[in-house]
Parts: C-alpha cells; sequence; structure tokens
C-alpha cells in the first residue's frame, strides 16, 4: 500500500511540475521575445545617433555639368569653389553657412553685391560642423564686409579640405 501511495504523490506531484514547467517555459519565451523587441529597438535608435548629419547651406552661384563652363563662371565672382556632387555637376559655391543667423547675414551679404544665388542644403559631419562653428561665431559678431568676406573664404577653404 505504501508504494501505491508513494506512486499517486509522485504522479500528482508529476503533473503539478509539469505544469509549472510550462508556466515558466512560456515566461522564457515571451520575456526572450520582449527582450529582443526592446533591444532592436534601442539599437536602431543608437544607430541613428551615432551616424547623426548635419546640414550646411551652400550659396550656389552656378552649376554645370561641364567642368571648363564652372572655371568660366567663377571668374565673374571674388572667392568662390566649384564642388562637384555626387551627380555629376559642378557647383560654384560663394559660402557655406551652418546657423540660420549666418544664413541670414550671408543672403545680405550676396543681395548686397548683387550676386543671384540658390540656397543648397548638403548632409555633413558633425567633425566638420564643430570646425565650421568656430568661424561663424566670428561672423554672427561682425557687419563689416572685409570680416564677412575674410572669413567666408575661410569657410569656403575649410569646405574643400573636407571634401578630400
Amino acid at each position: 500500500m505504501t508504494i501505491f501511495a508513494v506512486f499517486l504523490c509522485y504522479s500528482d506531484t508529476g503533473d503539478i511540475m509539469k505544469s509549472y514547467l510550462k508556466i515558466i517555459i512560456g515566461a522564457v519565451l515571451i520575456g526572450g521575445l520582449f527582450a529582443y523587441l526592446f533591444y532592436r529597438d534601442i539599437n536602431d535608435s543608437v544607430v541613428a545617433l551615432t551616424n547623426k548629419e548635419y546640414e550646411i547651406s551652400l550659396f550656389q552661384l552656378g552649376v554645370f555639368k561641364d567642368y571648363d563652363n564652372a572655371i568660366n563662371y567663377q571668374n565673374n565672382f571674388g572667392s568662390t569653389i566649384i564642388y562637384e556632387d555626387n551627380e555629376g555637376y559642378f557647383r560654384v559655391i560663394g559660402g557655406i553657412a551652418y546657423h540660420e543667423e549666418n544664413v541670414v547675414k550671408l543672403e545680405a551679404y550676396f543681395t548686397n553685391k548683387k550676386y543671384e544665388y540658390y540656397i543648397k542644403k548638403i548632409k555633413v559631419t558633425e567633425d566638420f560642423t564643430d570646425m565650421l562653428v568656430n568661424y561663424e561665431t566670428i561672423m554672427i559678431k561682425t557687419d563689416k564686409e572685409e570680416v564677412i568676406d575674410k572669413i567666408n573664404n575661410s569657410m569656403l577653404e575649410l569646405f574643400l579640405t573636407y571634401l578630400d
């Protein structure tokens, strides 16, 4: 009779253990699924933050398919650079700005010189914008055309080195 009682006890305990085991396995699977979804969401956010791009404004004075035409057009202006974009166009650039205050200042500067321009936005790295900000802080504080011209030239040269 004791063997039968032990068997019944083991049988009941085994069934209870099986139901707990099913609950534990289900909880682990559901927890694993939530952990995966949470990780994937956070991983996308971290990748987006680390690859953050910044937008600058280029004051484009002309755009050409032929490099020689761009050089000929560039000769009509003071300090400018020629920038070849990803599409194979040669853009004559007269100014660069990151902060909106300097975009407004350069708009007035080019309008005063009677230059026709188009503001082209492009994406750059954080490192480049950090270097650009050093020049822009000086440009924000001045209204002298000669100083703006010199700072703008330095920023254009900086952009050329960034492209290399």
